[in-house]
C-alpha cells in the first residue's frame, strides 16, 4: 500500500450505491477462501494502560504493536510529538490523563466491546478483495481514539479507523464538537466495515488528479461498483451512507438530474468547483436542487459504470479500475436515462 495517507474524515466521503445486488458474475463462494483479517484493538491496549508509566506503557504497546504504528498515532494522528521524546512524552501522560480524553475512550470501548459483527464482515470482503484482486496485499486493521480527528488513517499496508468518530449520530459529544447534522448520519456502526473497505479500495486505486468532472464522476462511480461487489449483503443505502428516503430521491430524480447536466454542459467541465459540488459531503447537492441529498455526482457515476458493466460482461473488476478513458466508457455505457 502506499506511505502515510489520512483519510478526513472518511465518514463523510465515502462514496454512494444504489440497491443492486450482483448475481452469478461476481458470486464468490467466499468459505472456501482461507483468509482471516483481524482488527486489532490499539483503542483497548492503550486505554488499559498505566498512565503513571507512560514510558513502560508506549514500550509495552510498541512490542505488541510495533514502533512504527505506535509513532504513527502518537505523531501523525494525535500530533503529540512536538519536540524530543521527554516532551513527547509528557504530552502523552497528559492526553491519556485528560477526563474527556477517558470519557471518549469509555464509551467507545463500552459500545465496541464486541465486535464480531464488523469483523466477520470485514473478512468476508477482504476475502473477496483476494479473490478478485490476488495481486493485492491485504492490509492490517486497526481501531483507534482520535477525539473526533482522523477518521481513517492509511499507512504501509495498514489501515486505521477512529473508532469514537462511530457512536452514533445522537452522540451528545458531536454536537459539542461542532459536527454538522449531516455528517453526524454516518458516524454509526453499520458505516465501520464499508469504510475500511473503500479506504483500501481510494488507496489501491487512486484517480489522479484531475479538473475533470466526468473523470472524477465516473472514477467515484467505479469505487463504488465494486464496493457494491466485494459486500453484496450490505444494504445498499448504508453502504453509500444515504437515508432510503434520499436513495428514492436519487432515482425519482435520476433522468432530470443527467437532463440537468447535459443542458448545463457540465459533463466535459474542468472547473473544480463543479467537482466538489457534486461529489463532496454537504447537506444538499447545491447545483442541482436544495432537495437533494449531498454527493449525487457519485451516485450517477455510479449508475453509468453499473450499465456499463452489464453491457461489457467479459470486463474483469481489474480491467474496471485499470481502465481511466472516462469518455469510452461512458459512451459505450449507453447511459441515457
Amino acid at each position: 500500500m502506499h506511505r502515510y495517507k489520512l483519510l478526513i474524515p472518511v465518514i463523510c466521503t465515502i462514496l454512494v450505491l444504489t440497491g443492486c445486488k450482483h448475481h452469478g458474475r461476481f458470486d464468490v463462494d467466499v468459505d472456501k477462501i482461507s483468509l482471516n483479517v483481524p482488527i486489532h484493538r490499539f483503542d483497548k491496549d492503550l486505554y488499559a494502560q498505566d498512565t503513571t508509566h507512560v514510558k513502560e506503557a508506549l514500550e509495552s504497546l510498541s512490542q505488541k504493536y510495533g514502533s512504527a504504528y505506535v509513532d504513527l498515532y502518537f505523531s501523525k494522528i494525535m500530533q503529540l510529538n512536538k519536540g524530543d521524546n521527554t516532551q513527547m512524552l509528557t504530552l502523552a501522560k497528559m492526553f491519556l490523563k485528560d477526563t474527556v480524553v477517558r470519557g471518549v475512550f469509555r464509551e467507545s470501548l463500552r459500545q465496541y466491546a464486541d465486535i464480531s459483527d464488523i469483523q466477520n464482515k470485514a473478512t468476508d470482503a477482504f476475502k473477496r478483495i483476494h479473490y478478485f484482486f490476488p495481486e493485492k496485499k491485504i492490509p492490517q486493521l486497526y481501531l483507534h481514539v482520535s477525539m473526533f480527528n482522523q477518521s481513517l488513517v492509511v499507512d504501509e499496508n495498514i489501515i486505521s479507523l477512529s473508532i469514537d468518530n462511530y457512536l452514533g449520530e445522537k452522540y451528545y459529544g458531536y454536537q459539542k464538537a461542532g459536527v454538522y447534522d449531516y455528517l453526524r448520519y454516518n458516524m454509526r456502526r453499520e458505516k465501520v466495515a464499508p469504510d475500511f473497505v473503500t479506504a483500501f479500495l481510494m488507496t489501491e486505486f487512486p484517480q489522479p488528479y484531475t479538473d475533470k468532472f466526468l473523470d472524477n464522476l465516473l472514477s467515484r462511480g467505479k469505487i463504488m461498483f465494486v464496493l457494491s461487489v466485494l459486500m453484496p449483503n450490505e444494504q445498499p443505502d448504508v453502504l453509500m451512507g444515504y437515508t432510503k428516503a434520499q436513495m428514492q430521491w436519487c432515482k425519482d430524480n435520476e433522468k432530470s438530474m443527467w437532463l440537468n447536466i447535459m443542458d448545463n454542459r457540465q459533463l466535459f467541465s474542468t472547473d473544480p468547483m463543479l467537482s466538489t459540488s457534486y461529489l463532496n459531503d454537504a447537506p444538499f447537492t447545491s447545483t442541482v436542487s436544495q432537495e437533494s441529498p449531498g454527493r449525487v455526482g457519485i451516485w450517477i457515476g455510479w449508475q453509468v459504470i453499473k450499465q456499463y458493466m452489464e453491457r461489457h460482461t467479459k470486463v474483469t473488476l481489474p480491467e474496471l479500475m485499470a481502465n481511466n478513458n472516462y469518455q469510452e466508457i461512458l459512451e459505450q455505457s449507453g447511459y441515457k436515462p
